[in-house]
């Protein structure tokens, strides 16, 4: 597995999100971006779940969030789209 470089993916995050805090951010979502990586890497369906993901429109999203929040997860939309970014990028990195 080709592993990303939290650099590389931090200017990633900045350039698409303007409001982007890289210092708040940054190290927790290198992490997340590394267990994505490695839970896709081991499961063809986690990796189909986690692609589906990445192709919702605006209302499945806020679908998506009220279940997590059941879940005990609290997101803000934009953690949503960070969260869903960060997916993004890390398919990137599976073989």
């Amino acid at each position: 597995m080709k592993r990303p470089t939290k650099k590389a993916f931090l200017e990633y995050m900045t350039e698409k999100y303007d409001d982007y805090n890289k210092s708040k951010n940054g190290r927790d979502d290198y992490l997340t971006l590394l267990d994505i990586i490695q839970r896709a890497s081991k499961s063809d369906s986690t990796l189909m779940e986690l692609a589906d993901l990445t192709l919702m429109k605006k209302t499945d999203r806020l679908i998506y969030r009220n279940l997590m929040a059941c879940g005990g997860v609290e997101m803000t939309p934009r953690q949503v789209d960070y969260y869903l970014s960060t997916i993004e990028y890390g398919l990137e990195y599976i073989t």
